[in-house]
C-alpha cells in the first residue's frame, strides 16, 4: 500500500472495508481481511502474454470489418480465455493508427501507451464518464468487463451518441453476451449498439457474428 502510493506505476482502484485492490506495475493485487474473509489473503496476477492483433491471425474479411465497419464490438467469453488480452491488442491496433482511443476500466489493468488514456469507472459515476466520453470524443471506447446494469446503459449511450465502442463481458456462448443486452435497452435498437460480436475460446477468436435486424411476414 505505501509503494502504491509514492511510485508514479501505482495507485489504489479501491478501497473498502474488507479489502483492498491495488495495481502496482504490472501487478494487480487484491487484499482481503477479516470479518470480508476469514483470515488475511493477498493474489497478485500479473499479465503473462502481450499479443498483438496480428499475432491473432484475423481473416482479411474481419481485419476490414474492425478497421472500417465494425464500431459496436462485444468481446465475449468465459473467465480466462483471453478477452482482456484481445481487448488490448484491440486498443493498441487503433492507436497505432493514429485514432483517440480511452479504456473505461474497474480496476484499470490494461497495459496500454502513454497516448491511451485509461478512466477508472470505479472512482466515478456512468453519468461522469458519460460527460467525459461525449465532450473529449474519443473514436474508439474500451469498456473492459462490463456487470450490471449501468455498464449497459452507458455502452448503449455511448454507441447512440456515435462514439466506437467495444465491450468485453463474460459468457459461456456467443448469444449469450447479446441476451444480456434485452431487458435493458429496448429490442429494436439492440442491432445499432452492437454490430459484431467476437468470440473468445482458449486465447482464440472461435466465432464472429455480426448482428442485424430482420423483419419477416407473420407465418403460421
Amino acid at each position: 500500500i505505501e509503494e502504491a502510493r509514492t511510485r508514479a506505476d501505482g495507485f489504489i482502484e479501491i478501497e473498502r472495508a474488507g479489502s483492498t485492490i491495488i495495481q502496482l506495475g504490472l501487478f494487480r493485487i487484491v487484499v482481503t481481511k477479516p470479518p470480508f474473509s476469514d483470515g488475511w489473503e493477498i493474489t497478485a496476477v500479473r499479465p503473462v502474454k502481450r499479443l498483438s492483433l496480428k499475432d491473432y491471425k484475423l481473416s482479411d474479411k474481419l481485419m476490414q470489418r474492425i478497421a472500417e465497419q465494425a464500431e459496436g464490438i462485444l468481446i465475449a467469453g468465459a473467465p480466462g480465455h483471453g478477452k482482456t488480452t484481445f481487448a488490448q491488442a484491440l486498443a493498441e491496433n487503433y492507436a497505432s493508427k493514429e485514432k483517440i482511443v480511452k479504456t473505461v476500466e474497474a480496476p484499470r489493468d490494461l497495459v496500454l501507451p502513454e497516448t491511451i488514456t485509461q478512466y477508472a469507472i470505479s472512482r466515478g459515476s456512468p453519468e461522469e464518464i458519460h460527460d467525459i466520453l461525449l465532450l473529449s470524443r474519443p473514436d474508439y471506447t474500451i469498456f473492459d468487463e462490463m456487470r450490471n446494469t449501468a455498464d449497459f446503459k452507458l455502452f448503449s449511450d455511448m454507441r447512440l451518441a456515435g462514439v466506437g465502442m467495444s465491450g468485453v463481458v463474460h459468457a459461456t456462448n456467443p448469444i449469450d453476451s447479446i441476451q444480456r443486452f434485452v431487458g435493458r435497452v429496448e429490442l429494436g435498437v439492440i442491432p445499432q449498439v452492437i454490430d459484431t460480436v467476437l468470440f473468445i475460446k482458449n486465447g482464440t477468436i472461435d466465432q464472429v457474428l455480426s448482428v442485424r435486424m430482420t423483419v419477416k411476414v407473420p407465418a403460421g
